[in-house]
């Protein structure tokens, strides 16, 4: 669902998240850097999509909302740890010497292993070269 959602629509959904906001209030918009002009036609899709209500109150995002925010937040982060993970690759090619410290810092990118479970391996490595 969240391939659909522009990043002012993620925004929005972030800051509701985080709490309601008054509506239609732009100033609440302008303090959290959202922009009031194009906050408002997000609020519309995100309605219409039911990702957000509009109450006499504010802006409040519904349960599933906050199920599209967290799965578009889920993703993003996936997709950092497959760059770290590239980039620890990339750092044992140019400096073979870093080849315990890069493969302990995939494995935990990858969720294989716990950063305790790196630090261990590359504390047994270094004790045994």
């Amino acid at each position: 669902m969240h391939s659909v959602l522009s990043p002012s629509q993620l925004q929005l959904l972030h800051h509701l998240v985080i709490a309601e906001i008054p509506s239609p209030d732009a100033i609440a918009a302008a303090v959290r850097g959202l922009d009031h002009e194009s906050s408002a036609g997000d609020v519309q899709t995100l309605s219409w999509m039911g990702l957000l209500e509009v109450t006499g109150e504010g802006l409040v995002i519904t349960p599933r909302g906050k199920a599209a925010y967290f799965e578009a937040e889920c993703t993003t982060l996936g997709e950092r740890l497959v760059e770290v993970s590239g980039f620890a690759d990339e750092l044992q090619r140019r400096t073979p010497s870093l080849g315990p410290e890069m493969h302990a810092l995939r494995q935990l990118a990858e969720g294989a292993w716990s950063r305790t479970e790196a630090a261990a391996y590359v504390e047994r490595w270094a004790k045994e070269h």
